[in-house]
């Protein structure tokens, strides 16, 4: 199983100008964004439904990347973009659409599961044998690693847990993190190295499963 296995496991909203830009969910899209924005801000229905498809894969990952498998997840889909298009008037485009998006959905996700216990994060398999046909005896190893992963990452604190989704298997800059979660950046610098440690001793009885842990500095 190749590393990329693991890399795809998927509070009132703040509009504050000081989220940072990242690369938006769709690039074909990113040019109509703001027009898109603007019909919207009108209360064009069309304009709501194009954002909606534009970025619901984008902020259903993040719901299930932070909040596991479970049937309150469309619930936090659904709450995201509900709080986000209420908010678009105070939407400046100070940081892209994307990125504001994501910062309300992490909200709102953090704020939904608060009171209720960590549920284990899905793995989806999209590594290089992901279309080879069934090996029920890989298919097995594979399912007992992916719980054990799981397990990991339901037993992180949600901050913690929240900063390393967002840097590590989102891409987003340490700056970028901190700006999404109002947090400095030395505290989620630290968040994310807990997190790689927690994993990394956990991985110590399973050194086959250490390598699907991305490595690298800390952007």
């Amino acid at each position: 199983m190749s590393r990329s296995f693991f890399l795809t496991f998927p509070a009132p909203p703040s509009t504050s100008s000081d989220v940072r830009a990242v690369s938006d969910a769709s690039p074909s899209a990113a040019p109509d964004v703001t027009a898109l924005v603007d019909r919207a801000r009108r209360r064009d229905p069309a304009a709501f439904r194009e954002l909606f498809r534009t970025y619901v894969a984008l902020v259903h990952r993040v719901v299930r990347r932070l909040a596991g498998p479970a049937p309150d997840v469309e619930d936090f889909v659904q709450a995201a973009f509900v709080e986000a298009f209420r908010s678009l008037p105070d939407f400046r485009g100070d940081a892209l659409f994307s990125t504001w998006l994501t910062r309300i959905t992490v909200r709102v996700t953090m704020h939904g599961t608060r009171r209720r216990p960590p549920r284990a994060l899905p793995l989806e398999e999209t590594g290089e044998h992901a279309n080879d046909a069934p090996d029920p005896e890989r298919i097995a190893a594979a399912r007992e690693e992916i719980a054990f992963l799981e397990g990991l990452l339901a037993e992180m604190r949600p901050k913690r847990r929240a900063a390393f989704v967002l840097h590590v298997l989102e891409g987003h800059s340490m700056e970028e993190v901190a700006a999404i979660l109002n947090a400095s950046v030395s505290a989620v610098k630290v968040r994310v190295h807990d997190a790689r440690r927690h994993i990394e001793r956990r991985c110590k009885r399973r050194p086959e499963l250490a390598d699907w842990l991305p490595s690298g500095g800390q952007r």
